[in-house]
């Protein structure tokens, strides 16, 4: 069996010796030093749980998909749209702009990870037209419209031929990892095509990624968003813009006014506000319960003491009622870690890897209210007194999960040192295990799904996400995880203690009157086995 090879022909051999001494050249490999790498291609570690939300479906943009044979049948709408900019600007040859772009070349290779085997020509006329599609699709989004002049137009060419497209699918393919065009290309274009001031192109252009972001991202994005000037010259692509809106490195800690104390999933209408009457109350209302489990625990540990007793006597007629006490006995080896003072166990110290956290209607079970924060996944936060878990709004519809799939393989991709978007995820398939879960983040106004969206698909959006394979170095949202655990864990053994003191502790009169006679019956038969030969009586003959 031959050698597999990248060549078919001479030729080839001969483009690739031309590719690489213009890439070793002084003048390339400056522009390598200096041009970062921004767009790659997804491992399949990353998107083996779900391949179609990482591969365009309907739309190729840039050299990684464009000559992909199931999505080459639509180039002929980029180039309708191409032509369509190209009209408005007054700019009629697609020919005379490639060779305007001539001396791009080396810095667009430089931008790509995987090594571009293309000729000079027909990389530029593919950046060409997919930059000029994206420019006119963006368009649309200056007034807040995703149906603009070309989605008339294309939804009217596909309908011809018995095919129905949605603008979902191009947001979808637009959005992917692989199908990126870098920002400054797009800006290059813009100001080639329009021959308009840099200024004026950098408030054009940035204006309508901005747009474009808000209009689509999963959260709502906070208030103190970039220039128009600052998303141009300091982000690379559309993607990479939406990951710094959604993750704003500058850390805040909510400060929710004191006057916010509905719990929104318990309907109580009581206030949060707690003073320092109110506090001292609860410190007695909890010395007062400490002080009656101790006595419950002393009556406990006594009977339970003389059903051992009873449990180790070896009498044949008292087997069917031995039987019984196992179940009765378990509970005794319950009664040392049921102490109000326990810590956490040493394994809780150390952040784990994966996400370990009780689901919503479990902390709900506990009194945990659910409350949205203002800005977005860098200000959640969980406040102990008050038990209330602040998480960012998530918008969800059909675009929501391969966006967030996308974002969670950029960041590994870009940022392997700080994963606090997949972190994030991971504590949000953590907590939501169920239809309910959903059901009462949406009543809390965490989640806004769509009415295309069901619950049960909310459920299952998280399913599958990538796992955090090493450390992520997000101190803050796990020592946040840590304590909704401790919370959870403490609140848990106090409702316990409560079961007992309203079910146990005023039963104890019962339990001592029942420990009682079944000492003195344990008492009766020894003194009757003393006397008379009990093993000797109950022997078979």
């Amino acid at each position: 069996m031959a050698d597999l090879t990248i060549f078919n022909s001479e030729s080839d051999e001969d483009a690739w010796v031309i590719q690489i001494n213009q890439l070793v050249s002084e003048t390339n490999l400056s522009i390598l030093n200096k041009m970062p790498v921004c767009i790659y291609q997804v491992p399949k570690s990353l998107s083996c749980a779900k391949p179609e939300a990482f591969a365009p479906q309907l739309i190729a943009i840039g050299p990684y998909t464009h000559f992909r044979p199931q999505l080459y049948p639509m180039e002929r709408f980029k180039v309708f749209a191409a032509k369509g900019v190209l009209d408005h600007f007054k700019k009629h040859d697609l020919k005379q702009l490639v060779e305007q772009l001539r001396n791009t070349g080396p810095f667009i290779r430089a931008s790509y990870h995987k090594y571009l085997d293309f000729k000079e020509d027909t990389l530029l006329y593919t950046m060409a037209i997919d930059g000029l599609f994206l420019l006119d699709f963006f368009h649309n989004y200056l007034n807040d419209q995703v149906s603009g002049s070309f989605m008339r137009g294309i939804e009217e060419q596909v309908q011809i031929s018995g095919v129905k497209l949605t603008k979902h699918a191009i947001i979808r393919d637009i959005i992917m990892v692989e199908n990126q065009i870098p920002t400054y290309m797009l800006m290059r274009i813009l100001v080639l095509a329009s021959s308009i001031p840099v200024d004026s192109v950098q408030e054009y252009l940035g204006s309508m990624l901005l747009s474009f972001c808000k209009k689509h991202s999963p959260f709502k994005l906070p208030h103190s968003t970039p220039t128009c000037s600052e998303v141009v010259t300091n982000h690379y692509h559309v993607l990479d813009l939406m990951y710094h809106l959604v993750v704003s490195h500058k850390e805040t800690t909510p400060t929710p006014d004191e006057t916010e104390g509905v719990c929104k999933l318990q309907g109580n209408n009581n206030n949060d506000s707690t003073t320092a009457t109110d506090a001292s109350k609860k410190n007695s209302k909890a010395e007062g319960s400490a002080t009656s489990f101790k006595k419950v625990k002393i009556v406990l540990k006594w009977t339970l003491d003389s059903m051992k007793k009873l449990k180790d006597v070896n009498i044949p007629i008292l087997q069917p009622i031995k039987k019984h006490l196992d179940p009765i006995l378990h509970v005794s080896s319950q009664l040392e870690s049921l102490s109000p003072q326990q810590q956490l166990s040493e394994e809780e110290e150390e952040a784990p890897m994966i996400v370990t956290i009780p689901s919503v209607c479990e902390l709900h079970s506990v009194g945990v209210c659910f409350q949205p924060s203002k800005d977005g996944i860098m200000t959640i936060e969980f406040d102990q007194k008050k038990g209330i878990f602040y998480l960012p709004v998530l918008k969800l519809d059909v675009n929501s999960e391969v966006i967030m799939r996308n974002l969670v393989a950029h960041e590994a991709l870009t940022k392997p040192d700080f994963l606090i978007f997949t972190r994030y995820t991971e504590l949000m398939r953590g907590i939501i295990d169920t239809v309910e879960d959903v059901k009462l983040l949406k009543n809390a106004g965490i989640i806004e799904s769509s009415s295309t969206l069901s619950v049960e698909e909310s459920e299952e959006l998280f399913n599958g996400m990538s796992k955090s394979i090493g450390p992520t170095k997000t101190e803050k949202l796990d020592e946040t995880i840590k304590k909704v655990n401790h919370y959870y864990h403490v609140k848990r053994k106090a409702n316990i203690y409560r079961t007992l003191t309203d079910y146990v502790y005023s039963s104890w009169k019962l339990f001592t009157l029942l420990a009682t006679f079944g000492l003195l019956a344990m008492t009766a038969l020894q003194t009757f086995c003393s006397v008379y030969d009990c093993p000797g009586y109950f022997r078979p003959k």
